[in-house]
C-alpha cells in the first residue's frame, strides 16, 4: 500500500489561513504573533497531526541552519562555481550546505524528496517537471518563472546581451548569429532579437541555432551555422560553455577567432580565461549571487506575519547586498546586473 502523505507546514498554513512563516513563528513561540493567530495555528497543527520540520527546529535553536542547493548538472562549470561560492558564504554564517544534482532524468522527485527532509531552506532552480512538495523556504536563482519560490535572485540578462552586442557593433560587426539553449527562445535570445531590430541589423531564423548546453553542443552549433553559409562575422552564445565549444568548432573549420568571426559568451566563467583566444563575456559575479541568495534565505527564515504583497520595499538594481526589492510577482527579489569583460575573442 502507498504510504499516506505526510502533513506539511503548508497544510497547517492553509487550514489556519496564515502564511508558512507565521506557522513557524507561532509554533516556536516567537514574538510578533497575535494571541488569536497563535491559538488558531496551534489548533490547526494539532488537528492535522503536524510534526515540525527542521526549519522550525533550527529557528528555535538559533543555529544549525542547513541550506540545500539545487543544480541541474555539476558538469556545467557555472553550477560548480556557484556551489563553491555558496559553500563559502554559508560557512561564513555558520551554516551547512547540502548539494543536490537533480539532473535531467525522470527520477528528479526521488532525488529531491530526501533532501527536503534534511534542510531548512532551498536555493537554486527547481527543475521543470519536479512535483515534490517544497515546504521549506525556497529562493530561486535565475529562474525565468518568477512565480516559483518565495524569493528570487534575478539576473538581468537583457543588460548583458545588450552590452555584448553594443561591443560587437562598436567593433564593426554587423552580422551576428545566436547560439541558444533549450526548446524555445530563451530570454537572452529574445533580447538579442530586440537589439538587432533596434539597431537595424539583419535577422532571420537561420541566424539562430538551439543546441544542448554543453561544449559539444557549442561545436555542433558552429558547424551548423557555417553550413548555412551565412554572412556571419560574430556569434553570441547563451553561455560560456557553448561559446568555448563554438570557438573550437570555428577553428576546426578553418575560421579564425576573432579575425573571421568574433565570439562572445555569457556568465563570466573561469574557463573563459583559460582558452586561446581568451573569451569575451557578459559576466555575473557568483559571489554576489551567493550572498544575495543567503540574505534572502535569512529573511525568509526569520519570517514575519505579513506575506509579500503588503507595502512594497524600494526597488532597484544592484550587485551589492542591500534590502530586498519587490518583484512583479510580489516576492522579495535581488537583481544582479552582468558586466562585459572584453578579451581577445571579440
Amino acid at each position: 500500500m502507498p504510504r499516506p502523505r505526510t502533513t506539511t507546514i503548508l497544510d497547517v498554513a492553509r487550514d489556519a489561513g496564515v502564511s508558512r512563516q507565521t506557522v513557524t513563528r507561532a509554533l516556536n513561540d516567537m514574538p510578533g504573533i497575535a494571541p488569536a493567530t497563535r491559538d488558531r495555528v496551534v489548533a490547526a497543527a494539532r488537528a492535522l497531526g503536524y510534526r515540525p520540520n527542521r526549519a522550525a527546529q533550527s529557528l528555535v535553536k538559533g543555529a544549525g541552519t542547513t541550506v540545500g542547493l539545487l543544480v541541474e548538472s555539476l558538469r556545467n562549470p557555472y553550477y560548480s562555481e556557484l556551489a563553491s561560492e555558496l559553500s563559502r558564504a554559508a560557512a561564513a554564517r555558520g551554516w551547512g550546505l547540502i548539494l543536490c544534482d537533480v539532473g535531467y532524468g525522470s527520477d528528479r522527485d526521488a532525488r529531491l524528496s530526501p533532501l527536503l527532509r534534511r534542510v531548512d531552506a532551498l536555493v537554486g532552480c527547481l527543475p521543470a517537471g519536479a512535483t515534490a512538495d517544497v515546504d521549506v523556504p525556497f529562493v530561486a536563482i535565475d529562474n525565468p518563472d518568477e512565480t516559483v519560490g518565495d524569493a528570487t535572485v534575478w539576473i538581468d540578462h537583457e543588460v548583458g546581451v545588450r552590452a555584448a552586442l553594443q561591443h560587437l557593433v562598436a567593433t564593426g560587426r554587423r552580422h551576428v548569429a545566436m547560439i541558444d539553449s533549450g526548446p524555445e527562445p530563451s530570454t537572452r535570445c529574445l533580447a538579442y532579437r530586440a537589439f538587432l531590430a533596434e539597431a537595424g541589423l539583419a535577422w532571420s531564423e537561420r541566424s539562430e541555432v538551439r543546441v544542448e548546453e554543453s561544449h559539444d553542443g557549442g561545436i555542433a552549433a558552429a558547424v551548423e551555422l557555417l553550413d548555412r553559409d551565412l554572412a556571419m562575422d560574430a556569434v553570441l552564445a547563451f553561455n560560456d560553455v557553448l561559446a568555448v565549444g563554438a570557438m573550437k568548432g570555428m577553428a576546426q573549420a578553418g575560421r579564425r577567432v576573432p579575425d573571421d568571426v568574433a565570439v562572445v559568451g555569457m556568465d563570466g566563467l573561469d574557463l573563459g580565461g583559460l582558452v586561446t583566444p581568451e573569451l569575451t563575456t557578459a559576466a555575473t559575479d557568483r559571489g554576489v549571487i551567493a550572498t544575495a541568495a543567503l540574505e534572502l534565505v535569512d529573511a525568509l527564515l526569520v519570517g514575519g506575519e505579513e506575506r509579500p504583497g503588503g507595502p512594497a520595499e524600494s526597488a532597484g538594481r544592484s550587485e551589492a547586498p542591500g534590502p530586498p526589492e519587490t518583484s512583479a510577482a510580489a516576492r522579495p527579489r535581488r537583481t544582479i546586473v552582468p558586466h562585459l569583460v572584453v578579451r581577445a575573442s571579440a
